[in-house]
């Protein structure tokens, strides 16, 4: 078989472009599927674990086995950046390869899930981590999912699907609510000197 054809004789899972017009193997395998043709690309930092596109096909995604992240244009021909991954945040021992990638469905937020169970959201734009680790239940989180009410879903072979709620409004109602009150004008002042007083719930 042409080397540069499409076929079947390459393994590993498939991630596809939002207009089924790209398809990128763990091999790291890029294909055109309107032209018909394969090609081999060096798409991550080690060996690639797994890969999505953003939901406009703008950007691709890769991750590999040392948890890492590569950015690339939607034809997987420039690349835009590298992520620390999984390795990023300092206050977990959460580390590991790259076992599941989703874009938000505005394409402003990476979900990057690890090995060893650790679920972190970045801004793909200034490649920057968004907040820490959040919570799991520790085990490998292996699809991950945006819902279209922004919601994050996660879930695994032994960990029942997980959702996260990652509505600002409604994560500033939840805190309100376990606090009990907002920040008094004398606490604000003892914390926020410089800026002006204004309720916070």
């Amino acid at each position: 078989m042409d080397s540069g054809r499409l076929g079947t004789g390459h393994g590993g899972r498939l991630t596809g472009g939002y207009d089924g017009a790209a398809l990128v193997t763990q091999e790291g395998l890029v294909a055109d599927l309107r032209a018909g043709r394969m090609e081999p690309r060096v798409l991550g930092e080690d060996l690639i674990t797994t890969a999505a596109f953003g939901p406009d096909g703008s950007r691709l995604a890769v991750g590999d086995v040392l948890g890492r992240v590569t950015l690339w244009d939607g034809t997987a021909r420039v690349r835009l950046g590298v992520l620390d991954g999984t390795t990023s945040d300092p206050t977990t021992d959460t580390t590991g390869a790259v076992t599941a990638l989703a874009f938000s469905h505005d394409g402003r937020t990476l979900a990057v899930a690890g090995s060893a169970g650790g679920l972190q959201l970045w801004d793909p734009a200034s490649q920057r981590l968004l907040g820490t680790t959040l919570p799991t239940q520790g085990d490998e989180i292996r699809a991950l999912a945006f819902g279209a009410d922004g919601s994050l879903h996660a879930s695994g072979t032994h960990v029942p699907e997980q959702r996260y709620d990652l509505n600002p409004h409604h994560l500033i109602t939840e805190v309100c609510e376990r606090a009990g009150s907002g920040l008094s004008e004398s606490v604000w002042k003892t914390y926020l000197p410089d800026l002006p007083y204004r309720r916070t719930c």
